[in-house]
């Protein structure tokens, strides 16, 4: 308790407070200094309950952002190891290093909760596997 602040209007001891069955406490606050006293009601129950289950909700919504915006990351990632792979056949550069990254890529694709986005990501993978079937092709 804060000090200067008396809940019920008792001096020195501790002082009851009502409770009614619908879990409210209902409590006369007088501050020392004179100021007028107010009557407050609180639910105590609830904010716990609340709590708990905003607390659930938010962590299933922050899992699912993380993992689309892991899937985002790869998804990103593959398209740039397909652009430099196009750009090292161009310029006639030996691309095994970049096939390499896209091998590895390819086979460690993470799901994405937005149907959308795993879409997106499957034609991605597709796209980098057909390349990298048809560089084994010509190579053996």
């Amino acid at each position: 308790m804060v000090e200067g602040v008396k809940a019920g209007g008792g001096v020195g001891g501790p002082t009851q407070v009502a409770h009614d069955a619908t879990g409210t406490t209902d409590a006369l606050f007088i501050v020392s200094d004179g100021a007028v006293a107010l009557t407050q009601s609180v639910r105590v129950s609830s904010v716990a309950d609340i709590g708990l289950e905003t607390m659930l909700a938010l962590q299933a919504v922050e899992e699912e952002t993380e993992r689309d915006r892991t899937a985002r990351k790869h998804g990103a990632t593959m398209l740039a190891a397909l652009t430099h792979l196009q750009r090292a056949m161009l310029a006639g550069r030996d691309p095994s290093s970049v096939l390499r990254v896209l091998t590895e890529l390819a086979a460690n694709t993470p799901n994405a909760d937005d149907p959308g986005l795993g879409a997106i990501l499957r034609a991605v993978v597709l796209r980098s596997r057909v390349e990298l079937a048809r560089r084994e092709h010509q190579e053996g």
